[in-house]
């Protein structure tokens, strides 16, 4: 009897280790396809501050997926969680800007604010960010037109493995 009641009180104590929280169960929700379920499990939680939880929420939205398609309200959540230091969303939020069909219309120049948004994921270290942003440069959509400036930002890609940023690079410092 006493065993039964130690073994009862010990896994009490560590029931709290077993359980998952919220977003862990969003993420698996969003990666079994059950997307409805990580709308639901997200919403609370982007509603209270969360960086994390405001990013894939506004995946959902832009994607369509557990929610209607809704570009405006996933730029909202991004933009959120970009003030709260989330450079997936400041990628994101730049992608938006650039290859979206409702951000578009919301800035007088989407090239350059995509631009902004990837400048401030690529200052934080975001490779990604880092390899759109040396493209712009390379293409003087939304900043100038600079060579030098984007093999800088495609140097820093590379650095941290991105296979198209040491592509980029080969042909922009032949022989480097």
């Amino acid at each position: 009897m006493r065993l039964n009641t130690l073994l009862i009180s010990l896994l009490l104590s560590t029931a709290p280790a077993f359980a998952s929280d919220p977003l862990t169960e969003a993420t698996r929700a969003i990666e079994s396809g059950r997307q409805s379920q990580a709308v639901q499990l997200l919403t609370p939680l982007a509603a209270a501050g969360n960086p994390v939880a405001q990013y894939k929420l506004g995946m959902l939205y832009y994607l369509g997926q557990g929610v209607p398609e809704d570009e405006k309200q996933a730029i909202i959540l991004w933009k959120k969680a970009a003030a709260l230091g989330s450079t997936d969303a400041m990628y994101q939020l730049g992608s938006a800007f650039l290859f979206g069909s409702q951000a578009a219309k919301i800035v007088p120049d989407p090239d350059r604010e995509a631009a902004t948004w990837y400048f401030q994921a690529a200052s934080a270290g975001h490779a990604e960010a880092q390899y759109h942003l040396g493209l712009l440069f390379l293409a003087g959509k939304g900043v100038i037109d600079s060579r030098p400036e984007a093999a800088r930002w495609m140097r820093k890609a590379a650095a941290q493995g991105h296979p198209e940023a040491k592509k980029a690079l080969a042909i922009i410092e032949p022989g480097k």
